[in-house]
């Protein structure tokens, strides 16, 4: 099993800095998930939201921003009280994550060939995984031959338009090392794509982290009951889970033989 850390270790670091990253590192995290955001300036950090309200002492919309405005700011905690953390580059993070961890890149769907000329230029092109829910032809006409130099994760779910044919797509001419799969029931159809998906030695990517991802099998659950919820979703074909509760998943993981 891999476990992927939701914006890294947010509960006791800010979400999407380095000193949560490498919490994650620290205890044992195989992906860290991080959202990735271009400066007015063309600079790519990492920034969750839109503004920069809620996660920094600044305000207004990222895109406003250039990177020496930002570089003033001091990122908040979840409670939203102010740190010494300053908001990190996508360079600085791909650095500090080199040859310890991988990195699910979320939000960078419009600048993939930005994140591959800083994954070149860190030699980091192997430890990221990038994800986004368009159909290949698609992906084929923005990236064209870029898409053959990166790891691509296709998001699916039971609202995918010609689900079974933008799967086969995939499968046939892509062959990504995983499927983001979304389900909001117990007998959900995309039971059956993720029984097709793991014939095929392609991997599972289940997000845990609220009820319309997972069909109720959350990690809120988890903390009272795991075997009802991560115990669930394994049993039912995930191969990587990510999770708002990285050291409780863990813990969980090890108890079972499923995590060195």
């Amino acid at each position: 099993m891999f476990v992927a850390a939701h914006r890294a270790d947010w509960r006791n670091a800010p979400e999407n800095s380095i000193e949560a990253i490498q919490n994650c590192i620290e205890m044992g995290v195989d992906i860290v998930e991080i959202d990735v955001r271009m400066t007015k300036d063309s600079v790519l950090v990492l920034m969750h939201d839109e503004t920069i309200d809620r996660t920094t002492t600044g305000s207004g919309k990222l895109s406003n921003c250039t990177y020496p405005n930002l570089s003033s700011l001091y990122l908040k905690n979840a409670d939203g009280i102010t740190t010494e953390y300053k908001i990190p580059t996508f360079e600085q993070v791909m650095l500090a994550c080199k040859g310890k961890i991988l990195v699910n890149v979320d939000k960078s769907f419009d600048h993939i060939d930005l994140v591959y000329d800083i994954l070149k230029k860190t030699n980091t092109i192997n430890q990221a995984i990038l994800k986004g829910d368009k159909p290949l032809n698609k992906l084929i006409d923005l990236y064209g031959d870029l898409l053959k130099e990166i790891h691509y994760m296709p998001i699916v779910s039971i609202n995918t338009e010609s689900l079974d044919t933008h799967v086969v797509e995939f499968i046939t001419k892509y062959n990504p090392i995983a499927f983001e799969v979304i389900y909001d029931t117990d007998d959900s159809y995309m039971f059956k794509i993720i029984e097709e998906i793991k014939n095929k030695g392609i991997k599972i990517w289940v997000n845990t982290l609220w009820e319309s991802l997972c069909g109720k099998h959350t990690d809120d659950m988890a903390v009272e009951d795991p075997d009802g919820s991560w115990g669930w979703v394994i049993n039912n074909g995930a191969n990587i889970l990510q999770t708002d509760r990285p050291a409780l998943m863990l813990d969980y993981l090890r108890t079972k033989g499923l995590h060195k």
